[in-house]
């Protein structure tokens, strides 16, 4: 591969050549001809089903994964290779990547990414691009909820159900670049952007179709 010239090569073939200089001559290199590779644009997502091999490979992305006790490795890694495991988990079904757009909520500021009900019901993440002042209710959940703020400020809004005619109160959060809040099920949530530009804040939850 590094005979050829840059302009004949694929794709595949300058990736294969870009991990080599971080894992030379690693077996994990052959999979590059094997699986699909995708190069997603900001507000795109992945669904990666169960038993399916993957690597990141450049950039940032925000992940949610089902609960999983088990990884198997099967290359680009001085940990242990389970080859044996590896081989009777994989599906062995080839097809074109899962790319997901997301679906567009709240007129644009929120994009819902969510698997196929029929094929896993279990986790959702939204997007939400708060521009300033700004105000989104994502309304209330059955279970917890996941809230990350990736860039700018904003402040979320928990409110129990039944707050309006008990001693519960809501809760005030101010949100910046790194905080992570957890709030409960049944909470109704708001996000409202900051007065200093706009903030990128992900929501993992349940499956919308498990939502109330």
């Amino acid at each position: 591969l590094e005979a050829k010239n840059s302009a004949e090569r694929t794709p595949a073939e300058d990736l294969v050549l870009r991990v080599n200089k971080d894992f030379p001559h690693d077996i994990g290199l052959f999979s590059i001809f094997l699986l699909n590779y995708v190069t997603l644009q900001p507000g795109q997502a992945l669904f990666l089903g169960p038993n399916l091999p993957h690597a990141y490979l450049l950039g940032d992305c925000m992940e949610i994964m089902a609960t999983s006790d088990n990884v198997v490795r099967a290359g680009f890694t001085p940990k242990f290779k389970d080859v044996s495991t590896l081989t009777g988990m994989l599906t062995y079904e080839c097809g074109p990547a899962d790319v997901l757009d997301g679906v567009e909520e709240h007129g644009g500021a929120v994009r819902l990414y969510a698997p196929r009900s029929s094929d896993f019901p279990e986790f959702s993440l939204r997007r939400v691009t708060l521009s300033r002042s700004l105000s989104v209710t994502l309304g209330s959940s059955v279970s917890p909820r996941v809230v990350i703020c990736v860039s700018g400020k904003a402040t979320l809004e928990a409110t129990p159900p039944g707050a309006a005619s008990s001693t519960l109160t809501e809760a005030k959060l101010a949100l910046s670049s790194g905080i992570i809040a957890v709030s409960a099920a049944k909470c109704d949530l708001t996000l409202t952007g900051g007065e200093d530009g706009t903030a990128l804040v992900f929501v993992a939850s349940c499956h919308p179709t498990f939502e109330a």
